[in-house]
């Protein structure tokens, strides 16, 4: 849901057909926002996405925990699985809990990705993402938020990935639309383990940019990922962080 890259998925489909570009279309069409001080995050610990989606019937769960040394933290369990019923789209939800300069909110988000370009031999991919943001606390966070990731797979061992987009906040203050931007890079140095790098950036009102997040990932098999990351600035305060995060992969083969 997700930001940087995560971990190789296998792509269902290897080409971009009528009823995917249908599929997108429907799902731009579905988007609500979520609070502009919490940048679009739309897959896992890191902020910047790849255009990968696993196989028709796969799962996933991504859960992080971020802390700064201010007080903030951010605390996310994110489900996820693939389903098929013209094309492969990962539909998945965000549970976060938020807590930035001594106030708490907590989200409800509903998540959907495809792939209308998947990587193939060229070392390309675009990937389209969207969320559907409820605040149960404040019955607000109306809006819309649209996320595009593109990846660049030079080999199998190092991907650069950029992400551009866009939200539309109408609720609190300040409110209005905001573009969203990012680049990483995931680089697996050895076998199971890689490190992961990002710098990304939240544009509009009273937002304070550049946001950067640097990590370790171990990944013992196909199932597993473990990540260790340290961060600066993630939510536009200035502050120092420390995340760590797990994905348990379900019905991979």
């Amino acid at each position: 849901m997700g930001l940087l890259f995560r971990s190789p998925k296998r792509q269902a489909q290897q080409s971009c057909t009528p009823s995917k570009l249908l599929t997108f279309a429907l799902v731009g069409l579905s988007l609500l926002a979520v609070v502009p001080a919490f940048a679009a995050r739309l897959g896992g610990a890191y902020y910047v996405d790849d255009a990968e989606i696993g196989k028709a019937g796969t799962c996933e769960i991504e859960t992080w925990s971020s802390f700064a040394k201010t007080g903030d933290r951010i605390a996310v369990l994110s489900p996820a699985c693939v389903v098929n019923p013209s094309s492969p789209v990962e539909l998945g939800t965000n549970l976060v809990d938020i807590r930035s300069a001594g106030q708490e909110d907590v989200l409800a988000t509903l998540t959907a990705k495809s792939v209308p370009i998947p990587i193939g031999r060229g070392g390309f991919g675009l990937a389209i993402a969207a969320a559907v943001v409820y605040d149960p606390l404040n019955q607000s966070g109306s809006g819309l938020i649209l996320n595009v990731p593109l990846t660049f797979e030079f080999n199998k061992d190092l991907r650069l990935n950029l992400n551009f987009g866009a939200q539309y906040y109408s609720g609190g203050d300040p409110h209005g639309l905001y573009g969203t931007a990012g680049i990483g890079a995931s680089w697996t140095f050895v076998p199971q383990w890689s490190v992961i790098s990002e710098m990304f950036a939240l544009m509009g009102p009273g937002q304070t940019n550049p946001r950067f997040q640097s990590g370790l990932r171990y990944s013992p098999n196909k199932d597993l990922d473990f990540d260790v990351i340290y961060g600066r600035n993630l939510l536009g305060e200035g502050a120092n962080w420390i995340t760590i995060g797990l994905t348990v992969r379900i019905g991979e083969d």
